[in-house]
């Protein structure tokens, strides 16, 4: 489905009009873990998505784990831009499902330890910036991919030279739950991307 196309179905979703919608398709999303140059180098080793076996939150929704492969179910979104039209740049916005429900990324609390991502009914709409608990960047290097941060409630656009305040972690496996990606809250302890660390990453496609 074209980026168009797609804005087009989440507007009909939401019950608004394409001419009205102020945050734009940005492509299909797939999420990975692993950095930048690695996925351009030799692909996506570990590639991240939901299970409907979990493992799950607290509310019985499930955590963003890890999973086979891409399913393409959602979608970036831009409601804006740092550096547009030069390298290193950081885009805003959120990231939402493109059939079913109209669900976002959602972070389980804000500025706390061992957060997750689930996926949540997405509070605002396209025509709007979302709430800082679906709030969501992905920042351009040198890489065909991106980048992917939670940024929550700091000012946007993050300049691309700046830190965020959301340090992912990979928690491994274990003989109780799956892997998931947890979030932990520690101010500006995230340094800025430049394509070489180890983190979640976004995989766009117009497909």
């Amino acid at each position: 489905m074209s980026s168009f196309c797609r804005t087009l179905f989440i507007s009909a979703l939401l019950g608004l009009s394409a001419v009205n919608a102020w945050c734009g398709d940005n492509g299909g999303a797939g999420l990975a873990w692993g950095s930048q140059a690695e996925a351009d180098k030799i692909g996506f080793n570990t590639i991240l998505g939901f299970k409907s076996s979990g493992p799950f939150d607290t509310a019985g929704n499930p955590i963003l784990t890890v999973v086979s492969s891409f399913d393409w179910s959602l979608a970036a979104f831009i409601c804006g831009q740092k550096n547009p039209d030069s390298y290193p740049q950081t885009t805003f916005g959120p990231v939402l499902t493109i059939s079913g429900p109209t669900l976002c990324l959602t972070i389980s609390e804000l500025e706390a330890a061992n957060a997750t991502i689930s996926l949540q009914p997405c509070v605002n709409d396209i025509t709007a910036n979302p709430v800082p608990t679906q709030m969501f960047q992905w920042i351009g290097t040198d890489y065909i991919t991106y980048g992917f941060e939670f940024i929550g409630n700091q000012s946007v656009p993050v300049d691309p030279s700046s830190s965020t305040d959301y340090v992912p972690t990979l928690v491994p496996a274990t003989n109780i739950t799956g892997a998931y990606v947890r979030l932990d809250y520690l101010p500006d302890g995230l340094p800025a991307s430049t394509g070489l660390e180890t983190g979640m990453i976004l995989n766009l496609s117009d497909d």
